[in-house]
């Protein structure tokens, strides 16, 4: 499980004096699933990784495939793209 702790100079975290687990250069930690989730619960971490679950989207007319940017389908190229209601 990949963390981001809510303080930029953590350089290391253990949880109950167990062996320390040092940041990665992408800013994260790498820690295991149960230490993983006894750090994000208790609120100073979180875990890392892209959601989409508040992103507008966008449909195509032409092939009805659903796009994060407006500005042309990713799937065949047209500009004709309206917004999907969330």
């Amino acid at each position: 499980m990949r963390i981001v702790g809510s303080d930029r100079n953590l350089t290391e975290v253990s949880v109950n004096d167990g062996t320390a687990v040092k940041r990665n250069k992408d800013g994260t930690f790498h820690v295991s699933e149960a230490m993983g989730k006894a750090l994000v619960k208790s609120g100073d971490f979180a875990m890392a990784g892209i959601t989409f679950a508040g992103a507008r989207s966008w449909r195509c007319v032409q092939c009805s495939h659903n796009s994060l940017f407006k500005s042309k389908c990713g799937k065949c190229g047209s500009t004709e793209l309206v917004e999907e209601d969330n």
